[in-house]
């Protein structure tokens, strides 16, 4: 009997360490695809070609047309309850426990973009990770990730902004286990691409990542940036 159990828990540690480097390696590619798109510049065309590859992991819109289209991409790992934890007070978790310390999780990654008039005016991207589950609050009812986020826009500079802030063309927001990255689409491009340099390493290695710095480094430097211009010591 303990020889059938443990041949179930590595068939399904296994099915899992599959899914995750599967899911690594369709995140990698969607990534480039929406990299490449050029916002205020690429079209109609481009966005057809990204929707043709990814229609099976888009979500659903009412309407979705040349001159009005806010499209969305999910890649999502989710483990079972029994495999992934449950949350709550009194909740042992001790087998996801385990499985977490072999490298199994839930992942996601999701990106999307919008078309106004034929031309693609926003895209974006984002990462996420449960954290490990010895570290859940066992007095909230929901599943803590890790969660980062880039979105690049023509209409950055219409909303208001602070003065004083260190970088006139990007924003880093940060929060409980997240952290939100924001850029005009006239960012110096050397800097646009590092803040879309998102790090698959934390879906597929065997040590849980705890810190939204190991996903989107160059945002968490402009933000550390931005916390010393405004609190120097």
């Amino acid at each position: 009997m303990l020889l059938f159990i443990l041949g179930l828990l590595a068939v399904a540690w296994l099915s899992g360490e599959g899914y995750q480097w599967l899911l690594r390696w369709r995140a990698e590619r969607l990534l480039s695809d929406v990299s490449a798109l050029s916002v205020s510049s690429s079209g109609w065309t481009d966005a057809q070609t990204i929707m043709k590859k990814w229609g099976p992991w888009s979500v659903p819109t009412a309407s979705c047309t040349e001159q009005s289209c806010n499209y969305q991409i999910n890649l999502v790992q989710s483990l079972l309850p029994v495999l992934g934890g449950t949350p709550g007070t009194g909740v042992k978790n001790w087998l996801p426990i385990v499985l977490g310390h072999l490298g199994l999780r839930s992942a996601a990654t999701r990106a999307g973009f919008i078309v106004q008039k034929g031309l693609i005016t926003e895209k974006w991207f984002g990462e996420q990770v449960t954290l490990p589950v010895q570290d859940w609050d066992p007095t909230v009812s929901y599943v803590p990730y890790l969660s980062v986020s880039s979105h690049e826009s023509a209409g950055f500079h219409d909303h208001p902004r602070n003065p004083d802030q260190l970088f006139a063309d990007r924003l880093v927001q940060i929060y409980p286990h997240g952290m939100n990255a924001s850029f005009a689409s006239d960012e110096d491009s050397a800097e646009k691409t590092l803040l879309m340099d998102f790090r698959f390493n934390c879906i597929t290695q065997i040590r849980p990542c705890r810190e939204v710095a190991e996903i989107l480094p160059e945002a968490w430097q402009t933000l550390q940036q931005e916390q010393h211009r405004a609190n120097p010591r």
